[in-house]
């Protein structure tokens, strides 16, 4: 009898765990919630179009020479540096704006070369200050640069930050306009959000205007003394282009 007893005990003991599990198994599962994903979905990129004033002028003049000392060569483009370094740091250049990078090659004379070194000087100048753009642009006319005089101008990375806060709201408002018009004609209601990923094609930056050496000024390369012109910088504005690719769940 009392082996019967405790059969019976553990029986229901065994019972009691399992609709334990069971109810523990509902519960995570929750079928009764409506908040389960969809198994229907729908994508929708939404995208907008800011025009901003960039912020940012870059620019970057070369000075190359030729000859077959080359040590008389680095000389003079260092000293050329060192003057033109000073010169804009003397406008109000930070040293973090400035860069300067030089390299060389010789043509040689085995392949039809003159045996000549040439050496390059680069310059590159970025700022963020239109007046003192445009004091820059003045003055590096004056050192018959080679290449672009006037600046490369866009977006600074910062000015993009707040662009694209802006245009982030605007890409997706226009998300969701289309999901909403295309759950409308497929008989269907726009549920909740799955994803969104962003999606940035950032500032058009028009080319920089390429001004001829020959044609800007007649100066000493130096000294950045002589006369010169320089056209006047206009930044105008540019387009910031965004987009987002939002995954809806369709009710």
């Amino acid at each position: 009898m009392k082996q019967s007893i405790s059969i019976k005990i553990n029986a229901w003991i065994i019972c009691a765990v399992l609709l334990i599990a069971n109810l523990a198994t509902i519960g995570f599962w929750q079928p009764w919630n409506n908040n389960s994903i969809s198994s229907r979905t729908i994508a929708i990129t939404g995208s907008t179009t800011i025009q901003a004033e960039p912020d940012q002028f870059v620019f970057s003049p070369y000075y190359q020479k030729e000859g077959a000392d080359k040590t008389a060569i680095n000389t003079e483009l260092s000293d050329l540096s060192k003057t033109i370094v000073e010169k804009l740091k003397a406008l109000g250049v930070s040293d973090s704006a400035i860069k300067t990078d030089v390299n060389s090659y010789e043509y040689n004379i085995y392949y039809g070369g003159t045996g000549n070194s040439t050496t390059t000087l680069y310059i590159t100048v970025t700022l963020t200050d239109k007046t003192l753009a445009q004091k820059v642009q003045d003055y590096l006319v004056t050192t018959s640069p080679a290449g672009s005089i006037t600046p490369q101008i866009s977006f600074s990375t910062s000015k993009q930050k707040q662009l694209e806060s802006s245009a982030r709201t605007d890409a997706l408002n226009d998300a969701k306009a289309k999901a909403e018009a295309s759950a409308k004609q497929l008989g269907a209601k726009l549920g909740k959000v799955i994803s969104v990923t962003d999606n940035t094609s950032g500032g058009v930056t028009p080319m920089p205007w390429l001004m001829d050496s020959s044609a800007k000024s007649s100066i000493d390369s130096a000294s950045g003394s002589g006369t010169s012109s320089s056209y006047s910088i206009q930044p105008g504005l540019n387009d910031y282009g965004f987009s987002v690719s939002v995954t809806y769940e369709l009710n």
